[in-house]
């Protein structure tokens, strides 16, 4: 019987823990997208970490004539069922760290990114083959619109590095 307890206990997710859609995208993908309308093909990895507290999404560029990489870490956010953010990118300053504020979808999960010129909206939704990844920006006094899109399909994380 105690060891029946001690299972359950272990295998229970911390009252602190990441929202477990988020999980979903643990593994490696191919990521082939555009941002500002131009190809942003990338590949991407996802992980636990921490007693699968905190999650993160690694992003790199395969385009040889745009580098980008960015590592998004994902926790607990505020209320149950919400998702926190911390967003580190290659343009570090100003406009590399951001804090983002979110919840689980019906489909996947939406967290908003403040920076200093927009608020970009990241949705995650579930797709026949992975993911499906869209940024949405919204600046002050304009319309919204697509900043990236990218298709997120399973690949092998064999050769795949990433700096974070």
């Amino acid at each position: 019987m105690l060891s029946l307890l001690v299972l359950a206990a272990t295998a229970a997710p911390p009252p602190n823990a990441v929202p477990a859609v988020v999980g979903g995208l643990a593994g490696c993908w191919k990521a082939p997208g555009q941002v500002r309308g131009k190809d942003a093909t990338s590949v991407a990895r996802g992980s636990w970490h921490l007693g699968r507290r905190y999650f993160t999404l690694q992003l790199r560029s395969i385009v040889p004539k745009s580098p980008y990489e960015a590592a998004i870490v994902y926790g607990a956010g505020e209320k149950a069922g919400s998702v926190g953010s911390f967003w580190m990118d290659a343009f570090g300053g100003a406009y590399g760290p951001s804090l983002g504020a979110g919840a689980v979808t019906r489909d996947g999960f939406s967290l908003d990114y403040r920076f200093p010129d927009s608020v970009y909206t990241n949705r995650f939704a579930r797709s026949a083959k992975g993911w499906r990844w869209t940024i949405v920006e919204k600046a002050e006094g304009k319309a919204e619109k697509l900043f990236a899109r990218y298709e997120l399909t399973p690949a092998s994380c064999r050769g795949i590095g990433f700096d974070f």
